[in-house]
């Protein structure tokens, strides 16, 4: 049997490039429900690798980079769709994006890869980016919304920097900062 966690994280993978076509081409209705759809799948993919006992260091690591590609092609999205809506929260997006871009280099440079680690605060983020996107399509900007989804993200990130910081080797499924025991 194949693994239907891995299947869903082959989706995203593919999906991105397609979503980040779909924004170039200005097929907007197109954009948002292939990204809606990618936030659903990365909901779902880790809870059933786990309950079917598939989870592994290797999913993890595929999963950070569906995500990565997940996001890039979100933020060309809203850049090229929402540019007038968004522009003047342009210090939050490059503050997200320096945060992310950091989180990302520091797992790249003491691991060798990007972060696995599927922290708690890290699934709120993305839960909330996800909702951001789905009432951005069906109802409309919300500049609260939007710099709290930022704002969470770029705490999951710091703590995604922490932990890299913490660690001595490589782990993924963490979970919190506060789960790591002295000495990790």
């Amino acid at each position: 049997m194949r693994n239907p966690a891995n299947l869903l994280t082959a989706y995203r993978i593919a999906a991105a490039p397609v979503i980040a076509v779909m924004a170039l081409a200005g097929y907007r209705d197109a954009f948002f429900i292939l990204l809606i759809v990618s936030y659903i799948t990365d909901l779902i993919d880790g809870p059933i690798a786990r309950r079917m006992g598939l989870a592994s260091d290797k999913g993890a690591k595929r999963d950070s980079f569906a995500d990565g590609s997940t996001v890039l092609a979100g933020l060309l999205g809203l850049w090229l769709f929402e540019w007038e809506t968004v522009r003047g929260e342009l210090a939050w997006i490059l503050s997200f994006l320096a945060i992310y871009a950091t989180s990302a280099g520091f797992g790249l440079a003491k691991f060798r890869v990007l972060p696995a680690y599927h922290l708690y605060l890290s699934k709120i983020a993305a839960s909330g980016a996800g909702l951001f996107v789905a009432s951005l399509y069906l109802f409309g900007y919300s500049r609260i919304f939007f710099i709290a989804a930022l704002v969470l993200g770029m705490l999951a990130n710091l703590e995604t920097i922490l932990v890299t910081l913490r660690l001595k080797t490589f782990r993924a499924d963490i979970g919190s900062i506060f789960r790591l025991r002295e000495g990790e």
